[in-house]
């Protein structure tokens, strides 16, 4: 099992502010329970952060820059404890994705100008509504305005980018950062599991809330993985926005984009937004039946006036099974005294938690791919490849991983690569029934380098003539055991 801990929507409530410290020691309590709990849930492996990082700051307030300045050394330090905390440091496993308060309203509003009357759109819904509208309208002014530094505009999450650079700054991460794509890529679980980190806030600004991914994102990183050609049991998707909202909203992002994003073979979702947790399937028909798991994850810090009505503050745990084919959602909420449990409400009600399944991949012709064969292919694939180039410790670290039944090249492959990096204690316990005579030779000099001198004249006894080991090698091998041996009780 595979476990996230999935958080959202961190922006600090002014009216009911909690610390960084209150919130780590809540969720280091909660572990301590919930990984006794039936059924139970294991501590967290990674860590996803599905947007709104910030509260930001409001049109025209004073010393704006330095607040937001703030709120990220704030978010900073926050999750730079989490990962110290949860994942041993290791912020290669901590996923984050902007949302709707990352956006810097004030670079947005100094992007635009205000349209006089009569120069206003003749047709004003379409110049309004059209996802590539420059055009925004203000109910407070009642007036249009217009996007007029398109440079300037582009910049409005240039404060966020500034923070997520610093957070990963000397991370050895899969696939750099890139502010300007609309997606990153994030690899977990060993490179079983790919994530998507899309950014739902194309055009997204003071006067406009929707959410909304870029026309072209999700066909461009379907298209940069199938390029990639590896082969993930998972491919996963994150990105802020909920994708239903009431009849009068406009802050939640279409749902085609999920079916999008489902029929390109991304199998689980994770958002947030709507400050309250939830887990659904998506289903789309194309030759067969394609589902996508998407689960929103509750605020973790918004205050009551935020949260909708019976709602605390609320963060999930996901446990992915073993095959990668489904998940089991648990949802954590606030209750007295800043303490986590169990969210016994609606589609939780009945233990806190929920399951979910999803379909495997297929083919062209729409077979079932084992993509736990497929990848393990690949590794010894890459692991040849690296072996070849020198880079054994890379091939070794790659191959622990796959299957190494007798014969296979898995198993020379991986042999040759703890010889090249000396391991000779992984070399004793994959090899301690050899089964033929390069690994008899391979696990002899792998004793006399560890000073097992007995073990190794046994070894050599018992498989020798079994595995017809020639005799000149042999009597080299009994030689140098025999010299070790002296060494050793000379000392």
């Amino acid at each position: 099992m595979y476990t996230i801990l999935h958080l959202s929507d961190l922006h600090r409530s002014s009216r009911e502010p909690v610390t960084n410290e209150t919130l780590i020691a809540s969720l280091l309590a909660d572990r301590d329970h919930y990984v006794t709990e039936t059924p139970r849930i294991p501590p967290p492996d990674a860590i996803v952060v599905s947007g709104d990082v910030i509260q930001g700051a409001l049109v025209g307030a004073p010393n704006w820059q330095a607040e937001v300045v703030g709120q990220y050394d704030v978010a900073h330090q926050f999750l730079s404890t989490l990962a110290d905390r949860f994942v041993e440091g290791d912020r290669a496993r901590v996923v984050i994705l902007p949302g709707n308060h990352d956006v810097c309203w004030n670079t947005a509003r100094a992007a635009m100008r205000q349209v006089a009357v009569t120069d206003e759109p003749r047709n004003m819904p379409d110049a309004l509504f059209h996802p590539a509208s420059k055009h925004r309208w203000s109910w407070e002014q009642r007036a249009v305005f217009r996007i007029s530094d398109d440079d300037l505009y582009r910049q409005r999450l240039n404060a966020y980018w500034d923070f997520v650079e610093r957070f990963y700054a000397g991370v050895r991460l899969a696939y750099p950062i890139n502010r300007g794509v609309g997606f990153n890529l994030f690899e977990l679980a060993g490179g079983k599991i790919v994530l998507a980190a899309f950014e739902s806030l194309h055009g997204n600004d003071c006067f406009c809330f929707q959410g909304a991914i870029e026309d072209g994102v999700v066909a461009r990183c379907s298209l940069a993985l199938r390029d990639l050609a590896r082969p993930y049991l998972l491919r996963m998707a994150a990105w802020h926005h909920s994708i239903q909202g009431p009849p009068a909203g406009t802050d939640y992002m279409d749902v085609q984009t999920v079916h999008e994003m489902t029929g390109n073979g991304f199998r689980l979702g994770l958002h947030g937004h709507q400050h309250q947790a939830d887990a659904a399937a998506h289903y789309i028909h194309l030759p067969e039946q394609q589902a996508m798991a998407v689960v929103s994850a509750g605020s973790l810090c918004a205050g009551s006036r935020e949260l909708p009505r019976g709602t605390d503050r609320q963060y999930n745990v996901i446990v992915i099974n073993d095959d990668f084919l489904g998940a089991r959602v648990h949802v954590r909420e606030m209750q007295r005294g800043h303490q986590f449990g169990r969210c016994l409400r609606g589609a939780f009600a009945l233990s806190g938690s929920l399951s979910l399944e999803w379909q495997r991949p297929t083919d062209a012709f729409g077979r079932p791919i084992d993509p736990v064969s497929v990848q393990a292919r690949e590794s010894v694939l890459r692991a040849e490849a690296l072996l070849r180039s020198g880079d054994a410790a890379s091939a070794f670290q790659l191959l622990e991983s796959v299957e190494s039944s007798p014969g296979s090249l898995a198993r020379s492959l991986i042999i040759e690569a703890a010889r090249a990096t000396q391991r000779w204690d992984s070399i004793i316990t994959l090899l301690h029934e050899p089964t033929n005579a390069d690994e008899l030779v391979a696990l002899v000099e792998a004793q006399v380098s560890q000073r097992q001198t007995a073990a190794a004249m046994e070894v050599l006894a018992k498989y020798s003539e079994r595995l017809a080991l020639p005799v000149s090698i042999r009597d080299e091998l009994s030689q140098r055991i025999d010299i070790m041996d002296t060494m050793r009780k000379s000392k």
